[in-house]
């Protein structure tokens, strides 16, 4: 199997330097956004595709790193003018056509004197064509048109898309410029297809056949020695291709079934891709939609390698967390290392808040919906900050046991702060200290004896005569919980948690907070 092992990253966008080592078969970047989910895809683009050959050199504006670009300015120089390097690794069949090509000691800027298969893209200032410049490069102008662009095979030999060493196909649902979309998508499944002496017959008659058309049209000619005819060299085989399903054309069925399509199609190993890139492919999907397309690559991604760039919380889960490439300040950290028990809870738990956990500074995680809505009012209470401007989510496990999502955080070095219920249970009080001890970026508060034993009893214990004015009981009714008495009040909040919680969260009171939510909220911004 052909596919990208490694991705080396200097001056793009994004990115001063990155490194991005890739699974065989499934990845799934995810991050903030403006982490550079898009750029990595980009940058794999711009060498294999070769994008940008063509562009006009005001382009680099936008490509250049803006801190590359900055220091530049600071200290203006040939030496410090901003580049771009860009390599990637494949693994490929020495066997295949053309893999030599592709195979040598040199390893770009890195100098590993290690044979590997890969191409390397450079744009660089050519101080031989900008002789002269130097002036102006001293006054802090970068002299954009005197920047030359190439690709170069690891064996140190020029990089021609007519040699592409695997069949790479881009799906992106982001862009609104639908047509290029399409175009660019049936012209790669076109190439990758069929084999060149297929395409070319095709290219051959389709030419022939367009011109006897053409003439057979009867057209009056203009003059005694003057026609018109058909320029062939503006009408190629691939421009005009569309795909066509029950007489539809692909463009046509609607931007969710687009993405669908497109997948599907992608996805037949009769079409023969190695690597397929799919950004953001949740954009236009209905929750039914986006089960179906997932289910598709979870059953195909045996036969080629995929990559996915993300916001969304039901694929990261359900093409395994695993698989996650997580895009930080620090680089991009895969989590493989989470349990597979737990990656494969995950899979199965549609409703969970996996990303939002990978994605915030610090965490709150809290049982259920009561915690949910009053810990934002205790927080502003006890700091007079809000939680967001602090960073600071809070989830709920909805059911999951918080225990899954401390299995995951391990492997994110995130401060973790987990409210829960002891149950009247010493041994949870014990297990939540020792656990405590041996953690340093995950702690678990609780009430600190079996009387504390669950959120409503600790809240109803320091706010007593604030709650039985506020909360309305029937003289003599039974509002037991779990067939216990606790007492009129304290049984109506427990039997209806989520009200109660609510008339609290808008009565505008000021309420006395319970010691283990404060510890908790001390703990996590210490």
């Amino acid at each position: 199997m052909n596919y990208i092992k490694w991705l080396h990253i200097e001056g793009f966008k994004k990115f001063i330097s990155l490194d991005v080592e890739f699974n065989k078969h499934m990845n799934i970047l995810v991050g903030e956004n403006e982490a550079g989910k898009s750029t990595i895809l980009d940058a794999i683009k711009t060498v294999l595709n070769q994008q940008y050959r063509n562009a006009d050199k005001s382009i680099l504006r936008d490509l250049f790193n803006t801190q590359m670009v900055a220091a530049f300015k600071a200290e203006p120089s040939v030496r410090t003018l901003p580049r771009i390097y860009i390599e990637v690794e494949l693994a490929l069949d020495p066997q295949q056509k053309n893999a030599s090509y592709f195979y040598g000691e040199v390893y770009g800027q890195k100098k590993q004197q290690v044979e590997k298969f890969g191409i390397r893209f450079e744009c660089k200032y050519d101080e031989e064509l900008g002789t002269g410049m130097e002036q102006s490069i001293q006054e802090g102008k970068i002299p954009y048109e005197y920047y030359t662009l190439t690709w170069t095979t690891f064996a140190n030999r020029p990089y021609q898309m007519i040699k592409r060493p695997l069949n790479f196909l881009a799906i992106d649902t982001t862009s609104s410029a639908s047509a290029p979309s399409f175009n660019y998508f049936n012209r790669t499944l076109f190439t990758s297809r069929y084999d060149d002496a297929t395409k070319a017959k095709a290219k051959n008659e389709f030419r022939d056949k367009l011109i006897e058309a053409f003439d057979n049209l009867g057209l009056p000619a203009l003059s005694e020695n003057q026609k018109f005819g058909v320029d062939s060299k503006k009408v190629v085989l691939e421009t005009v291709l569309s795909i066509y399903e029950d007489s539809i054309a692909l463009e046509n069925r609607g931007s969710g079934m687009e993405s669908l399509i497109k997948t599907q199609i992608a996805l037949d190993r009769a079409n023969g891709l190695d690597v397929i890139l799919m950004e953001e492919p949740e954009n236009h999907l209905s929750f039914s939609t986006l089960r179906t397309m997932l289910q598709q690559i979870s059953d195909q991604q045996e036969n080629s390698q995929i990559i996915v760039a993300t916001h969304n919380n039901m694929i990261t889960s359900r093409l395994n967390l695993k698989n996650v490439l997580w895009i930080t300040e620090d680089g991009v950290k895969s989590l493989n290392g989470v349990r597979s028990d737990v990656a494969e809870f995950f899979v199965r738990a549609d409703d969970n808040a996996f990303l939002q956990l990978l994605l915030s500074k610090k965490v709150i995680l809290v049982e259920g919906a009561t915690e949910f809505l009053l810990l934002p009012l205790f927080y502003k209470q006890i700091t007079d900050h809000t939680i967001e401007e602090d960073g600071i989510s809070v989830i709920s496990c909805n059911g999951i046991s918080y225990k899954r999502y401390l299995e995951i955080a391990k492997a994110t070095n995130k401060r973790i702060a987990v409210v829960t219920d002891n149950d009247e249970k010493s041994d949870r009080i014990a297990e939540a200290a020792s656990f405590n001890q041996a953690n340093d970026l995950q702690h678990i508060f609780m009430g600190a004896t079996v009387d504390e034993w669950t959120w409503e009893s600790c809240i109803y214990k320091e706010n007593k005569d604030t709650l039985d004015g506020m909360i309305d009981v029937q003289a003599g009714a039974a509002y037991k919980f779990h067939d216990k008495d606790y007492g009129a009040v304290l049984g109506k909040m427990l039997n209806n948690k989520v009200d109660i919680a609510y008339k609290m969260l808008t009565s505008g009171k000021t309420f006395t907070i319970p010691q283990y939510i404060k510890d908790a909220i001390g703990w996590l911004r210490g």
